[in-house]
């Protein structure tokens, strides 16, 4: 007689969310669109639904993930940089 296998149970990976939520509207509709030329990295944050925007480039952004753009866009909206 052998004994029971215990069955491996695997937690799934967590990902980064595709779609953001507003802080104007609210709603999970913020995209972030990242862009790639010759003068480096531009990422155009923009809301679906209510149309807020802001554009990011340069050397602030070079070497950040889109989250850490999205938390830019935030601090930038409720400072009252985004209108």
């Amino acid at each position: 007689m052998g004994r029971r296998r215990r069955r491996v149970i695997r937690k799934p990976h967590r990902t980064l969310p595709r779609f953001f939520k507003c802080p104007r509207c609210g709603s999970d509709s913020v995209r972030i669109i990242k862009k790639e030329d010759e003068n480096g990295i531009n990422y155009t944050v923009v809301c679906g639904q209510c149309g807020l925007r802001m554009e990011a480039g340069g050397e602030s952004v070079q070497h950040k993930e889109p989250i850490d753009v999205y938390n830019m866009f935030v601090d930038a909206f409720y400072r009252g940089d985004i209108k």
